[in-house]
């Protein structure tokens, strides 16, 4: 009986312990999910950026903004830093843009999206819509 139970205590603390190491992403939600509005092309400052990465196998959410790469598909519309705050460009561009939140996880390449939009009252048609 004593045998027993050790190796049937050593098999649970075994499998607990690995549980954590083989999560597995599954997506990436950036917030503010609404995206950020600069009501003009020259703002000073910024405004963050958050990504949280949504586990599988134990389900959990934690924010991985550090670990992933952050990309704005039109950069002379707004920029992102390495760190995820966003800011407008400084170019006097207007426009709606993309703002991505990339990891490679396990060999999967796993990506969350949110906006950035920059507008400006005194130029007409502008911001011009969403990429």
């Amino acid at each position: 009986m004593r045998k027993w139970l050790t190796v049937t205590l050593v098999s649970v603390a075994a499998l607990a312990l690995s549980c954590g190491h083989g999560q597995i992403l599954e997506s990436i939600t950036v917030q503010p999910s609404g995206g950020v509005i600069f009501l003009t092309p020259y703002v000073v400052g910024g405004a963050q950026m958050t990504a949280f990465g949504n586990y599988a196998y134990p389900t959990a959410t934690r924010d991985i903004s550090s670990q992933v790469t952050w990309k704005s598909d039109l950069p002379w519309v707004a920029v992102v830093s390495n760190t995820g705050i966003v800011s407008t460009s400084g170019t006097g561009s207007c426009g709606v843009t993309n703002i991505s939140a990339t990891l490679n996880a396990n060999g999967n390449t796993v990506v969350g999206y949110s906006t950035a939009t920059v507008d400006d009252t005194n130029v007409k048609n502008c911001p011009q819509g969403p990429p």
